[in-house]
């Protein structure tokens, strides 16, 4: 399949660098009598471009309008002359990823040419940087002054738009560039991730420390730039990471004076330590502005899209389950059938807007019984891939190479099979970091023997912007969880509504919501890696914890869910009309990331569960119920008393709860 790459990427011709290679192998006269040559890349590609692929494809052609004329007489002559047109030059290009039946090869397009620096040397490599410029105009929504450009990245705040560079989550920058006015260049950094939506960038500095350092002009006057690219070399950029790390404390100009310091007492010590007045703590942090207004529009839209498909929902499960699908992960809808669980998940993604070949709905099979129903296997007789006739594959493949998009899978009635088996290198996937999300499709030795081994790789990147659902019915019928699973998943009960809704939802449709606009998930994710749960909510979990070891060594909480019932209070969000607040959400997590655990039989639970009371409207002589109360600051816990309350007549009824 063919593919472009934007990303602007530095080269030389090959030749020209290496130096050791005959002419012919760089430089030569194709079987159509075109002169075609190589460029070696100098810059590191995108992350998604093949680390094995140093060099492109180039023709003579390309450079005709640079003032390159190939006289198509003597074939020595004309490798001559593009050697002596190209030397002392560097090419600034786009790539190209060509696909035939016979074979595929990358190409270099919208070739620039730039002027090769006196210091270049054979072997250098560079880092492509964006480089961002001042203005007072104020004409586009990327035009920013100086002083709106800091405070934006301060406070995590979209910085303007930059499609020369690379927009893939891996492809973080250690800093950026600002130009001023004055032609004075300014480093900030460093950073530890960024976002890329309809604002452009936005950027994440380590340890939420953002730090500033003027550049030497001897400095820039080394790094070559083209448009808004600025393509740093490794000396250069030795010498700005340690001017950041040495000088942070240089102040640019029209910065506004540092917030007033107030000396505190340091916790249980005599000792003491500066806080900024306006120092808060990240669990209150504002969503940076526009990506909020972004998020509330599209909640606006997915409710609407509820609506209009006859859906009756409690608000707050549709605040709940955006949420889950934000914190990553598996969010997996369960309740009993014919309450719309695939539907909802539909009208998510017409609320992003999403193109249909971007979510896939797959059917679960109660045969399947291992991973090669779901994604196919390698046949190693007739040497080809044989995906899975679900189509999951393909569009794991689309979605690492358009890694700004979101896309969306849904596993309908996903427990008719048991998920630990077809599901099984999924489940590993989910619990690796961020770029290491890899999925296995058949040995890397196989590739080359392939004959379609160009288009399904032997491994596929799974990005953050591919979101994974799944629905099921907890009946007879279906297979339980395991814990592998459920410490992977959020799993979200639905509850029916009452019927008479139904005579109001045409009329509750908000007809304002005509213009729709497509949304990327991943664009409303906080990823901060402060912990954000308090002193007190960890000490609630854990007393859970103890609780739960106590009655079997297999039922605790383990650091995997404290770590994401943490994520799922970080994006929350700051969003006007969410019904959700803090002591809510810790007890829907505590509910779906907890509570979904604890099954047994009566003679293991029933101290820790309990019994339920005369009125069956509560439950008495339970450990948990006990812990609420001790912890009633935190949440009220109604929903986690709720289903305390069902496994309690679980016990009652069958000696059991599931």
């Amino acid at each position: 399949m063919n593919r472009f790459w934007e990303p602007l990427i530095l080269g030389v011709l090959a030749e020209a660098e290496e130096g050791r290679y005959p002419l012919y192998k760089s430089v030569f006269i194709n079987s159509s009598n075109e002169l075609q040559f190589s460029i070696r890349i100098l810059s590191t590609p995108p992350h998604s471009f093949p680390n094995s692929q140093r060099t492109i494809t180039c023709w003579g052609s390309d450079l005709v309008e640079h003032g390159f004329e190939d006289e198509f007489f003597d074939r020595d002559q004309r490798i001559k002359s593009l050697i002596d047109f190209l030397n002392g030059k560097l090419l600034v290009f786009q790539i190209e990823k060509k696909v035939n039946p016979r074979d595929e090869y990358y190409s270099a397009k919208n070739i620039q040419l730039i002027p090769m620096k006196p210091s270049f040397v054979e072997g250098s490599s560079f880092m492509p940087v964006p480089l961002f410029l001042e203005s007072k105009d104020m004409g586009t929504a990327d035009d920013f002054t100086w002083e709106q450009f800091i405070n934006n990245l301060k406070e995590g705040r979209y910085i303007g738009r930059n499609e020369q560079v690379s927009r893939e989550p891996e492809d973080t920058p250690r800093f950026i560039i600002f130009k001023t006015l004055d032609n004075e260049y300014y480093a900030v950094g460093e950073f530890e991730s960024h976002h890329y939506a309809h604002g452009g960038f936005s950027f994440v500095p380590e340890d939420q420390n953002l730090k500033f350092a003027q550049l030497d002009k001897k400095i820039v006057n080394e790094i070559y730039t083209y448009q808004n690219t600025m393509f740093v070399g490794m000396d250069e950029d030795h010498q700005i990471i340690k001017a950041l790390q040495e000088d942070s404390s240089v102040r640019l100009p029209h910065l506004q004076p540092e917030p007033e310091q107030v000396i505190v007492p340091a916790k249980k010590t005599n000792a003491q330590s500066t806080v900024k007045k306006e120092e808060v703590p990240v669990s209150t942090i504002e969503v940076e502005v526009s990506s909020r207004l972004d998020e509330e529009a599209f909640m606006e839209q997915f409710i609407a899209e509820t609506k209009k498909m006859n859906l009756v929902y409690k608000v707050e499960d549709l605040y709940n389950f955006h949420t889950c699908v934000k914190t990553g992960g598996l969010t997996i809808l369960a309740g009993m059938s014919g309450t719309g669980k695939s539907q909802l998940i539909n009208a998510y993604q017409k609320g992003l807007h999403l193109d249909s070949d971007k979510f896939l709905m797959i059917p679960v099979s109660p045969t399947w019984t291992d991973d090669t129903d779901l994604i196919g296997y390698p046949d190693i007789v007739n040497n080809v891939y044989r995906p899975a006739e679900t189509g999951l594959v393909n569009l794991l493949i689309e979605a690492e190479k358009n890694r700004n998009e979101t896309f969306i899978v849904c596993f309908d009635e996903m427990n008719l099979a048991k998920v630990e088996h077809y599901f099984s290198q999924f489940l590993s996937v989910l619990e690796m970091e961020k770029g290491r999300r890899k999925l296995k499709l058949y040995n890397r030795d196989l590739q080359s023997k392939f004959y379609n081994g160009s288009f399904y790789p032997p491994e596929i990147l799974i990005g953050d912007n591919v979101i994974f659902t799944g629905t099921v019915n907890l009946d007879e019928s279906t297979h339980q969880f395991s814990d592998k699973v459920l410490d992977r998943s959020n799993l979200i009960t639905l509850h029916v509504e009452p019927f008479i809704q139904f005579l109001t939802m045409e009329s509750q449709v908000n007809d304002k919501v005509e213009k729709k606009v497509s949304y990327s998930v991943q664009s409303f994710v906080h990823q901060d890696r402060k912990m954000v749960l308090t002193e007190r909510e960890l000490e609630f979990l854990w007393e859970v914890h103890t609780a739960l070891m106590e009655v079997s060594a297999t039922m605790g909480i383990g650091p995997r869910i404290v770590k994401q019932i943490d994520t799922y209070i970080k994006n929350l969000g700051n969003l006007a009309e969410s019904p959700i607040d803090r002591k809510m959400a810790f007890d829907l997590q505590f509910v779906q990331r907890v509570m979904s655990k604890i099954r047994g039989s009566e003679e293991m639970l029933r101290s820790l569960i309990g019994e339920t009371g005369k009125d069956n409207t509560g439950v008495v002589n339970s450990r948990l119920s006990a812990i609420y109360d001790e912890y009633s600051d935190l949440s009220d816990f109604n929903k986690s008393r709720a289903v305390l309350l069902e496994k309690a007549k679980g016990l009652m009824r069958n000696g059991y709860t599931i």
